[in-house]
């Protein structure tokens, strides 16, 4: 094989071999690598081809590693831990500081509402702290944090009440119930809060699946609950693309009070109403096996 094929094998790839090797599922894989099983089959089939090695057999209940297949597992493994722990270490030299902490913020989040007043008081108790903040796609969120690009990460909570949260621990930030958007000329905007029942007939505009798995699976169980299923008229392709997806007056999605384009003011023609008896909020998501002093500390913060 040339030489330059090799320069193709990405550290998602060697991520993506490695948790489905330790799983022996594919489909247990994809839902610890926030992603979804076909997605995750054509990356590993990429990578096979790549290396031009079959690294697992494969049944419909399980898949086991061939011989190349375990090699490389031993040797990926302490690779990746070896970059790990460099990219660990250029963290602590960046700027000079000796001190530092990634944060992603779900980009659909109002930061400036949930994240800011923490970040405030985090670096007023510990003012020699560096902290660097990204806004992050649902998609990017658990894999930044399985690479060690993010140390923690503030996201939706029925994220991680949906998803397996192995190998994550999270606590949770704040809690409220969901709301419902719709526009104004819709039947449910003339009442001052819903509950789910109410929804029944209502069109549901999602998220797709594809993206945020996590999403739907939270209104089926939500719906579920009283006897029907949501009846999703149409998927957007991330939560700020649901409000442009509003289109019947019987069109409605799903968020909360965190929601960034909640009650904003540059769309008038959208109302929100509260969803009694519902549960949703925003929590606090790190690796586990993370024992960074500077994470802990923010992770008390939290919990005081």
């Amino acid at each position: 094989m040339a030489e330059q094929q090799y320069l193709h094998i990405t550290l998602l790839q060697m991520r993506y071999f490695l948790e489905v090797a330790s799983c022996g599922s594919f489909t247990k894989a994809a839902q610890l690598l926030y992603t979804t099983q076909p997605t995750l089959s054509k990356t590993i089939s990429a990578l096979e081809q790549t290396l031009d090695v079959q690294l697992f057999v494969r049944s419909k209940k399980h898949v086991i590693l061939t011989e190349a297949g375990q090699h490389l597992y031993r040797r990926w493994s302490v690779i990746l831990q070896d970059m790990e722990k460099s990219m660990d270490e250029c963290r602590i030299l960046q700027g000079g500081h000796n001190r530092y902490l990634a944060i992603g913020i779900l980009d659909s989040q109002d930061g400036e509402k949930i994240a800011a007043p923490v970040l405030r008081r985090f670096l007023e108790q510990y003012p020699q702290t560096n902290i660097s903040v990204s806004a992050c796609e649902p998609q990017e969120i658990r894999k930044s944090l399985l690479e060690n690009n993010l140390d923690l990460a503030i996201t939706v909570l029925y994220d991680m009440e949906q998803l397996d949260s192995h190998p994550f621990d999270y606590v949770i930030m704040n809690e409220c119930c969901h709301s419902v958007c719709m526009l104004k000329d819709n039947p449910l905007a003339e009442k001052e809060e819903l509950t789910v029942p109410d929804l029944r007939d209502s069109l549901f505009v999602g998220i797709s699946p594809l993206y945020t798995p996590s999403y739907c699976g939270m209104l089926e169980e939500m719906c579920g609950k009283y006897g029907f299923s949501p009846r999703f008229i149409r998927y957007a392709a991330n939560a700020l693309s649901q409000p442009y997806n509003l289109i019947g007056k019987n069109d409605i999605f799903i968020c909360d009070r965190n929601y960034r384009e909640y009650k904003n003011p540059s769309m008038p023609h959208l109302e929100f109403r509260p969803l009694v008896d519902t549960h949703s909020g925003v929590a606090v998501v790190w690796k586990r096996e993370n024992a960074k002093k500077e994470l802990q500390q923010f992770v008390k913060l939290i919990r005081n």
